[in-house]
């Protein structure tokens, strides 16, 4: 999904008012005035520290307003990106093998070509070889 596409889900949920596109990864004090933030969600997947080192929910947290939300499935982003890099080699393994073999074919019909047009050329008479 592109990035208007997920604004369009998340705006479908009736409890989300608005989507705030370009937010920084950590929530401050600042950004709940603004928006006037009642309650926080994350998902029950790792939270991942601020470029600081500090923890990008520490404000909410303090707060009292942050949830964690179970989705009850298994699919995030981790297992999506997997599962492409696991694809991925597959596929390129896929076309390795098989551009060998249309290599070969495409060589084998060359050959038999450059062959067949050899053997022409030796059954015409001497007079005969070259195209008019």
């Amino acid at each position: 999904m592109n990035i208007h596409e997920r604004t369009l889900s998340v705006l479908a949920c009736r409890y989300v008012s608005e989507v705030v596109i370009g937010a920084p990864y950590a929530v401050t004090k600042d950004l709940l005035d603004h928006f006037k933030v009642d309650l926080v969600c994350h998902g029950k997947t790792e939270v991942f520290p601020d470029r600081d080192g500090s923890d990008p929910y520490a404000v909410p947290r303090k707060m009292g307003i942050l949830r964690t939300v179970d989705s009850g499935n298994s699919l995030t982003t981790d297992v999506i990106v997997q599962r492409i890099i696991k694809n991925r080699c597959y596929i390129k393994l896929w076309a390795r093998l098989h551009e060998s073999t249309y290599a070969k074919k495409s060589l084998s019909y060359k050959v038999k070509e450059a062959l067949s047009e050899t053997w022409a050329a030796r059954k015409k008479p001497k007079g005969q070889l070259k195209e008019p």
